[in-house]
């Protein structure tokens, strides 16, 4: 992936977004139509959009570099590197129903320009997704194990205050799919489809060429174990995947809120890659 000065340092946007999308309540107020990921140049995508997209959920889509307003020098939001600010982290990517933005609710949802998803559902749930280098498994049933196991080493090591007792599961489809159970029955029990893949070819933002995945860890806990650690959730994924190997990814979709919002993001290794286009 683009190295860390490619995580974007955004500067406040108050001007930007007053041209964009004019002031709340002004009739006739401009619309910002954000485009979708298949109306823009690959290498224009954000590196947040390429694992997304290789994880196979839609619905996000990336503000434009041009719509930022890049500075120099700006703070580090709490709890996050690549050295994006405060500022910033309002108007960076949230996955959402609408496909416009008014001027009235750009407003009412704070300074900052939001990045519009589509209805995917999983694009508004937390994932945590693995692509397990080949070499490190012999059959689909084990590297959904490894890729358990992995996960629940990275949540003893970095929530010492207390661990969410429910159970996590591997499957096919992400938290949120429709296709995530094979009955209503297992959808009751809560037993997904498992993953049984075999080795296909590996996105080319990972270093093994081939791999078993997209594997999705089901009921992820990084929520309950934040409460229980007095984190929030960004910040719970952002720190476990500090100690997570590099083929592991973990996706917030942003969270509304009436001050400092959260920006949607991918963790990875302790960096946090948002929804900027490059």
């Amino acid at each position: 992936m683009g190295n860390r000065s490619t995580a974007i340092r955004i500067g406040l946007l108050a001007a930007t977004v007053a041209l964009l999308v004019g002031c709340s309540g002004t009739p006739g107020a401009r619309t910002v139509q954000l485009p979708e990921p298949k109306d823009v140049p690959r290498a224009k995508w954000s590196d947040a959009m390429h694992v997304l997209i290789a994880m196979g959920i839609s619905g996000q889509r990336d503000v434009p570099i041009e719509l930022a307003g890049v500075v120099e020098g700006t703070s580090p939001a709490r709890g996050f590197g690549g050295g994006l600010g405060d500022a910033g982290l309002s108007a960076v990517s949230f996955a959402s129903p609408p496909t416009g933005l008014s001027g009235g609710a750009a407003a009412g949802i704070g300074m900052g320009l939001m990045l519009l998803g589509g209805t995917s559902n999983p694009a508004r749930a937390t994932q945590v997704v693995a692509w397990v280098p080949a070499h490190q498994a012999s059959s689909p049933e084990e590297a959904s194990a490894l890729v358990l196991r992995k996960v629940e080493e990275a949540r003893k090591k970095v929530f010492t205050n207390g661990l969410s007792k429910l159970l996590m599961q591997t499957g096919k489809y992400p938290d949120g799919h429709s296709r995530g159970y094979a009955s209503l029955t297992d959808s009751y029990a809560e037993k997904p489809i498992p993953y049984s893949d075999e080795i296909a070819k590996s996105p080319s933002f990972l270093r093994s060429p081939f791999s078993y995945g997209p594997i999705f860890i089901r009921n992820n806990q990084f929520t309950l174990d934040a409460y229980k650690n007095d984190m929030t959730t960004s910040e719970a994924m952002l720190l476990a995947s500090q100690h997570l190997p590099e083929w592991i990814y973990i996706y917030h979709p942003g969270q509304r809120l009436r001050k400092n919002s959260i920006p949607a993001a991918i963790f990875n290794q302790g960096r946090a890659l948002y929804f900027v286009g490059k």
